[in-house]
């Protein structure tokens, strides 16, 4: 059936295109060798393509097809990406429609769970801002999405461009979210929160961020989820406060004002 899908890609019917996309992306979920078989087709061009059209039946399905295949292999995700999908994933970040923005910010985590290499071509394609856009004013069903890319962004990334992660705005956004009533959500945000500071320590930068964490009113929050009825949240908080604000050579450094980087 997939060389006649790969034609009916080319259709001028909606309703067909339609159809075909949903058909792709069924058969892209979940395995790699089914999402090797479609993108052997040659029909990336094609779906990128539809990702771009006005039509929310075409749109919506070609762009789960692609944020299905950006789950398999390094490889296939590149082969999505050479195809030109994350330059149309920023626009579709900034979609009026907040279905198409949480199937976008899926789409950018699968690929930000990558390689280095790849989260630099997120970077290259300007697709930090708009995700710090969707933390701040989105669908919470949307913030959870973009809160998972940041997650899967930030363990990847190199030194540097985890410090461009956070020059491009994202903390504020993520603290803010620590009052979310969700506690995956929460979760995460506690994982990369300390995960930055243990990142910004290494390069004697922590400091500075524990600045900006008070700055953003994030101490206040941390601390209050010492207390949360789950354990694995309330334990996080308190690692993260002994840790890293407990001390009181550190209590005093972070309540004194001084140059931030």
């Amino acid at each position: 059936m997939l060389p006649a899908l790969s034609q009916l890609l080319q259709h001028y019917d909606n309703e067909i295109l339609s159809d075909t996309c949903w058909a792709l992306s069924y058969l892209t979920e979940g395995h790699n060798e089914r999402i090797h078989h479609v993108v052997s087709m040659g029909v990336l061009p094609r779906l990128v393509e539809l990702m771009t059209s006005p039509e929310l039946i075409i749109l919506t399905p070609s762009l789960r097809t692609m944020g299905n295949i950006v789950t398999g292999t390094d490889l296939q995700t590149q082969m999505a990406i050479d195809a030109g999908m994350l330059k149309v994933l920023g626009q579709l970040l900034t979609h009026p429609k907040s279905s198409i923005q949480k199937e976008a910010a899926w789409a950018m985590s699968n690929a930000a769970a990558g390689p280095r290499h790849h989260i630099q071509q997120l970077i290259g394609c300007n697709l930090l801002p708009p995700l710090v856009a969707l933390l701040k004013n989105a669908e919470f069903k949307v913030q959870k999405e973009a809160v998972w890319a940041v997650a899967n962004f930030a363990t990847g990334a190199t030194q540097s461009q985890l410090s461009m992660l956070l020059h491009s705005g994202v903390l504020e956004p993520l603290l803010n979210l620590l009052t979310a009533p969700d506690m995956k959500t929460i979760t995460i945000i506690l994982d990369i929160v300390s995960y930055f500071l243990q990142e910004a320590d290494k390069l004697h930068e922590k400091e500075n961020l524990c600045l900006l964490i008070e700055e953003f009113g994030g101490i206040g929050k941390i601390e209050s989820l010492q207390l949360h009825q789950n354990s694995h949240i309330s334990r996080s908080a308190l690692n993260i406060i002994e840790k890293h604000f407990g001390e009181e050579e550190d209590v005093i450094s972070f309540r004194t004002p001084g140059p931030r980087v």
